[in-house]
């Protein structure tokens, strides 16, 4: 090794000895050879380190190791000096772990992986020293996604090295991850895949048999969860913890309590024979406290979580409430604060409880990468956010005080759609500072690992191997540590403000200037919150019996499942439709130009526009009191977003993708004709037919203002994401969220673009919200498959309604006024679900009214060419056979 790198010192010597001469370089060479010592004892001084770490008990040692090992990683050349950092690395892993600093633990995993990988060694356990460990301190942290990733990562080395035991530790560890984010079935599978197919020890057998029973206890089916459960004892008498837990848990749901308690305690006693972190013997005191709460005993209850807390922060003094400057990202610290919470009689200190868990939950996520995991978290806080609002609404009621009232929207917001917000706050940043290196990087980033995200999705759902499914599975998980290291560098730059609350004075000023009131809805387990702002003030209303409610609401939004729902029944469709807005819709609230509903759960699906403000007189649609009739409806994500100002262009260009997809079992007839008439309304450029593909997509669409597309979409399902199609290929969600667009205006001709997996606070996880992360202000799409004739109408309306008001809420508006008044439109296909399905998502714009009856006659004049345009289209292919909906 010395003989290589004399070698080398002295080529360099050369080539700087015919650039300058000899005299002046021979302290130069001096130098290069002093060198050659250093690099031999490298190695040994990296190993020195090692074997200090193990007598390092204080944090000023570990600081002082943490300076050595990062001036080590610069030095570091050779394979010899980069496995010897490695080494160092995972030990200083495994006693920050010790120590419970998990953080830091993660940190010099990570960095142990990057060294293992960039440098493709090979002679170490990578797995059982670096990806095990690795991989439990995501998923106790709750980085699940990146979980998954690494766990996958050493299940597929496992694979190819024929390890089975480790095989069998990456399937216990990854169903752990799959029960913690909800995906029960998909642990099962997994699980009972394992025990079918392969031939592990006993004790694994166990395991596996364990973790089995705990994801049928989470579904419910406790009988087969107890069989199961029985199973793994008498596979293995060496009972571990985890298997005395879910005993207790097995009889806890049924009621005996001084049985689990027992279990309990024997969890204890196997907690305690073996090496274990604080945070294990601190979650089984969280457990014993809440029996201690169902026995009613609420101050053992406290104590024992106080006893959990002192394993968790033991330098707490006992007789003060925590302080945030002590914390540190730990789930079972929120688990602690909010069972604290949950005991206190006295509002203020239950509500101080509850913001320390926020604030812990907040440290987590600075950790988070993933959009998935952030909405996972997200869910949690949605659930601790009922509680406080439910704690103001009570003292609100009792005091009729706006304070309350005001504190209780406060937590409303806070918890709506957070991580859209985070994403829109990251893309203002980088408008704020487009020439920033690291904001352009992690843009870069951004996009290739949401790409590469699609392409294991694509991967996954084609079949296309285990090869393709590793790759991209190695390719997110590099890309997720990178873009973690660099947000933290980002945030180090420009700290990021924590939401402070809405400004009511404010946001009552605002809707005073557009003329509008606004309903604000929290959709939780227990309650449904309805917060309204109108000129006479603001109120916070509460209904009881939500499942009733749910029940009520549902029924409603299955008359949009076909276009006959309602005409086979419209007497039972108006009783549903008036039952549901005196149940939504505060009275006293229509009293403006506007209102700008801020939907939640469920509600996000419901077409407003369609409800009844007084029960009908007769079947006839034209004389249906319908709410469109009465108000200009706006839809917002937030009431933060609705605050935010928009920018606006003059001239706006407008580009429309209409594949049409001709002659083919897909074909959307009068997307044509939706194509001939916007383009005839407002010059716009139109990708049609073969041309309308997702590369002339994908290469376009950041240079236009507005950007229409007219296709089939779908709303995915549990293993499908939504998605949308372009003549050659369809576009996945994910890929969205790796775009960089900036349109005022997206128009989602297409079914189901507002349709998705319904996330509690984010909403549906939707095509719509895709591009909204893409960075769309404004957009326009729809609840249900729309049928094909009536969007191309409503959508010739919308157009020519923009032109003249230059608004896309008076726009979308007046569109839905114009076809029921339209007598050209069959009574039949009055029917709410024919106009009633697109939604407007937006800011209020207000209207641009043409002064000029120049214009007005040109504009009539456009109007009337455009209609007569649409009924050509229409005699010259009425007898063709087409599909009436645009979804698949």
């Amino acid at each position: 090794m010395e003989v290589l790198m004399f070698r080398k010192i002295m080529e360099q010597y050369c080539t700087i000895q015919k650039t300058y001469g000899v005299k002046k370089n021979l302290l130069l060479l001096f130098c290069l050879l002093s060198v050659i010592p250093l690099q031999g004892q490298l190695t040994d001084s990296i190993y020195h380190t090692v074997d200090r770490l193990a007598k390092a008990s204080a944090p000023h040692i570990f600081k002082r190791l943490e300076e050595k090992a990062s001036a080590f990683e610069k030095q570091a050349v050779t394979p010899r000096e980069h496995t010897a950092m490695l080494i160092l690395r995972c030990n200083m892993g495994y006693h920050y772990r010790k120590s419970g600093m998990s953080q830091k633990a993660i940190a010099c995993y990570e960095s142990a992986w990057k060294n293992y990988q960039d440098h493709q060694l090979t002679d170490y356990d990578i797995i059982e020293y670096c990806l095990k460990p690795l991989g439990n301190l995501y998923t106790i942290s709750g980085n699940f996604t990146q979980a998954e990733n690494t766990i996958k990562s050493y299940l597929f080395l496992a694979e190819e090295q024929g390890n089975r035991v480790q095989r069998v530790a990456a399937v216990l560890n990854l169903s752990v991850v799959y029960h913690n984010t909800g995906n029960f079935h998909t642990a099962i599978r997994l699980l009972e895949k394992y025990l079918k197919n392969t031939v592990p020890d006993t004790k694994q057998k166990a395991l596996l048999l364990n973790n089995l029973a705990t994801n049928y206890f989470a579904l419910e089916e406790y009988e087969k969860s107890e069989a199961i459960l029985k199973q793994a004892t008498q596979t293995n008498p060496e009972i571990t913890s985890p298997m005395y837990r879910n005993m207790a848990q097995l009889a806890k749901n049924r009621d005996q309590v001084i049985l689990a308690q027992q279990y309990l305690d024997l969890a204890e006693k196997a907690i305690r024979e073996q090496p274990s972190q604080a945070r294990d013997i601190a979650r089984l005191y969280v457990e014993k406290s809440e029996l201690s709460t169902i026995n009613g005993d609420t101050a053992q209850a406290r104590k024992l979580l106080y006893t959990a807390l002192g394993f968790l922060l033991p330098n707490h003094n006992k007789n003060a409430l925590p302080n945030r400057e002590t914390l540190y990202p730990e789930n079972t610290l929120i688990a602690i604060f909010d069972a604290l919470a949950s005991l206190e009689n006295d509002m203020e200190t239950s509500l101080y409880y509850y913001e320390l868990s926020f604030y812990v939950t907040g440290l987590l996520q600075k950790q988070i990468i993933s959009q998935e995991t952030k909405i996972l978290h997200g869910n949690d806080n949605r659930i601790r956010s009922e509680k406080c609002i439910d704690l103001l609404y009570n003292t609100y009621k009792n005091t009729n005080k706006d304070h309350y009232l005001e504190r209780a929207f406060f937590y409303a917001e806070r918890s709506k759609a957070s991580a859209l917000k985070g994403a829109i706050s990251q893309k203002s940043l980088a408008e704020k500072f487009p020439g920033d290196s690291l904001l352009l990087k992690e843009n870069t980033l951004s996009s290739i690992h949401e790409n590469t995200v699609n392409k294991l999705v694509r991967a996954q759902l084609t079949g296309q191997g285990k090869d393709s499914v590793r790759l991209y599975t190695k390719t997110s998980n590099r890309l997720n540590l990178e873009l973690k290291s660099l947000r933290h560098k980002i945030d180090e730059k420009y700290p990021e403000t924590p939401f402070s609350g809405i400004s009511v004075p404010l946001l009552r000023n605002k809707l005073k200037n557009d003329n509008a009131s606004m309903i604000v809805y929290f959709s939780g387990k227990q309650h449904l919150y309805i917060f309204a702002f109108s000129r006479n003030g603001a109120e916070l209303h509460r209904k009881d019996n939500t499942s009733a409610l749910r029940e009520e609401i549902r029924h409603f939004i299955s008359f949009f499942d076909n276009p006959s729902r309602i005409n086979n029944d419209v007497t039972a469709y108006s009783r549903s439709a008036y039952q549901v807005y005196r149940s939504l819709i505060p009275s006293g609230i229509l009293n403006t130009e506007y209102l700008v509903i801020v939907p939640d759960g469920l509600l996000g699906f419901i077409p407003f526009e369609a409800l009844l403000i007084e029960p009908a007189q007769s079947d006839n649609y034209n004389r249906m009191p319908f709410l469109v009739k009465r108000q200009k409806m706006v839809y917002q994500t937030s009431a933060d977003l609705y605050l935010r100002e928009y920018r606006y262009t003059e001239k706006e260009k407008l580009l429309g993708i209409f594949p049409i997809f001709e002659s083919t079992p897909m074909e959307l007839r009068y997307s044509e004709e939706e194509a001939e008439s916007i383009r005839c309304i407002t010059d716009a450029d139109i990708l049609s037919g073969k041309d309308a593909t997702k590369a002339n997509f994908l290469e376009k669409a950041g240079n236009y203002d507005i950007i229409h597309l007219s296709t089939h979409a779908s709303g995915g399902n549990f293993v499908i994401p939504a998605n949308i199609e372009f003549r050659d290929d369809v576009m996945l969600l994910h890929e969205l969220y790796g775009l960089q667009l900036k349109p005022a205006l997206v128009v989602l001709s297409a079914c189901e673009t507002g349709i998705g997996k319904l996330q509690r606070g984010e909403g549906a996880i939707s095509l719509a919200r895709g591009f909204q992360y893409a960075g769309a202000n404004r957009i326009l799409f729809s609840l249900w498959k729309v049928n094909d004739r009536a969007t191309s109408r409503i959508m010739t309306l919308f157009y020519q309604n923009y032109q003249k008001y230059a608004s896309a809420s008076a726009a979308n508006h007046q569109s839905k006024i114009d076809y029921l008044e339209d007598k050209e439109v069959p009574l039949a296909q009055k029917s709410p679900y024919y106009w009633s399905g697109f939604v407007y998502y937006g800011n209020i714009q207000h209207e641009k009214l043409p002064v000029s009856s120049q214009i007005i006659v040109s504009g009539t004049i456009v109007a009337l060419l455009c209609t007569a345009l649409f009924i050509e289209f229409y005699r010259r292919k009425k007898r063709k056979r087409h599909r009436s909906a645009r979804g698949r």
